[in-house]
């Protein structure tokens, strides 16, 4: 049974929680999602993916919820998943047991942080097949991100959809791409940003939207 779980930059956590970098910081500052959640190697900090999913619930519940309600329902939810069988799998959102419920009770409410497990694993697993589709590799195009088992960098393509040149002629410089490929570079830039090339922080994902009307609902007698 793994205790730990494998814990992943502010960059790729951000991007599976919908949050921006300084949310994710604030995150690590102010301890608003259990320690075992969070992590840190020298100066890189590191979070649970189960942990970026729980910064999103903060977040948007703040309006709902005071903070240490916020606080005392992920920590509940983390006890939970610490009695598992294998924690570091769900920490990590490798699988999602059935068995586990992301439901808290308190005086007059039920509080569901399931929508945002969810969505957060969707969205773990995009950048697991992103991960799949772009490598980088030292003796490859100097290290440049490229699509997996080729010479083209994304930053190529990417860099010539941002001038408005379409999906059919790219295609006819390089003939392997398809729609997988574009989005996978998307999501693998977003979550290894190139030095020097720091994210904005304000950047939020538009393809992210606000689940906070589905957290909190009259418990049921």
């Amino acid at each position: 049974m793994s205790l730990t779980p494998s814990l992943v930059p502010t960059a790729e956590a951000a991007f599976i929680a919908g949050l921006n970098d300084r949310q994710m910081h604030r995150v690590m500052d102010e301890h608003l999602v259990p320690s075992a959640l969070l992590g840190q190697d020298g100066s890189t900090r590191l979070f649970a993916r189960l942990g970026a999913a729980f910064a999103r619930f903060y977040y948007d519940t703040e309006g709902v919820l005071v903070a240490s309600a916020r606080r005392q329902v992920l920590e509940e939810l983390t006890l939970r998943v610490e009695h598992l069988s294998d924690p570091a799998e769900v920490m990590a959102l490798h699988s999602l047991p059935r068995d586990v419920s992301w439901r808290v009770f308190r005086t007059g409410v039920d509080i569901d942080v399931g929508p945002f497990v969810a969505q957060a694993f969707v969205r773990a697993r995009e950048v697991d097949a992103a991960d799949a589709l772009v490598s980088a590799d030292p003796e490859v195009m100097g290290g440049a991100p490229c699509f997996t088992g080729t010479r083209v960098p994304i930053d190529t393509v990417l860099a010539s959809l941002d001038r408005g040149i379409g999906m059919a002629e790219l295609r006819e410089s390089f003939r392997f791409l398809t729609d997988t490929h574009l989005s996978a570079a998307r999501v693998y830039a977003a979550v290894h940003p190139r030095r020097g090339r720091p994210r904005p922080l304000g950047e939020m994902n538009p393809l992210m939207k606000p689940l906070s009307s589905r957290v909190v609902r009259p418990a049921r007698a």
